[in-house]
């Protein structure tokens, strides 16, 4: 007996261990991935200060070639080496943003990694209580369109969070007519969604 209770706290502490293991790695990428963000970010703004002095420097060769040519200032040798400085100045100019494009499309990648992993941690938490969280858009004759969300006679679960209206961000919408092509985030229960989002969704004919 004894033996088989050690064996059962061995393989308890092995559990608890490999359970903490985990999370420690878990914990560990979040942080790196935030890290990579902040260099990805000083990357960005060193590569926008580098494009910047670019524009300055070439700008005061310029002015400084044009200001020393004195009649000369029109030669064909003195509009090429202005040609050649502009040249040379565009080809850095252009390896700069195409590394800044990489460097943009990474950050937005690990943005997007971790924006989905707090949606996930959300949408678990809701699913846990038997609520979700939904996207969806304002069709053209749905029973929404033209109507603010205190008249669409909506579950008491229900709640619009925000209105996505083109580039805006509508987070107080109470009072607010929906239009065909809003995006709508409702959170409530998740039987109560089930109905509501036809709402939004399906004409009014097909709900009658």
């Amino acid at each position: 007996m004894t033996t088989e209770f050690l064996h059962r706290i061995r393989k308890e502490l092995t559990v608890t261990l490999t359970g903490l293991h985990e999370v420690v790695i878990a914990v560990s990428e979040r942080v790196n991935r935030k890290v990579q963000i902040l260099k990805l970010h000083w990357q960005a703004s060193a590569m926008d200060q580098q494009i910047e002095a670019i524009h300055q420097r070439i700008g005061e060769q310029i002015v400084s070639r044009l200001t020393e040519g004195g009649a000369a200032t029109h030669s064909d040798s003195n509009r090429q080496e202005i040609d050649h400085l502009l040249a040379e100045a565009t080809s850095r100019i252009r390896l700069l943003k195409g590394d800044l494009g990489q460097v943009e499309a990474l950050m937005r990648e690990l943005e997007a990694e971790t924006l989905r992993e707090t949606l996930l941690k959300v949408q678990h938490d809701l699913f846990t209580r038997a609520a979700s969280l939904e996207r969806v858009v304002v069709n053209h004759g749905a029973s929404a369109s033209g109507r603010a969300p205190a008249q669409l006679g909506l579950a008491a679960s229900t709640h619009v969070v925000a209105i996505l209206r083109g580039t805006a961000i509508l987070t107080q919408p109470d009072s607010i007519a929906f239009r065909p092509g809003d995006i709508v985030i409702l959170i409530g229960r998740r039987d109560d969604l089930q109905t509501d989002t036809q709402l939004f969704t399906q004409r009014q004919r097909a709900l009658a």
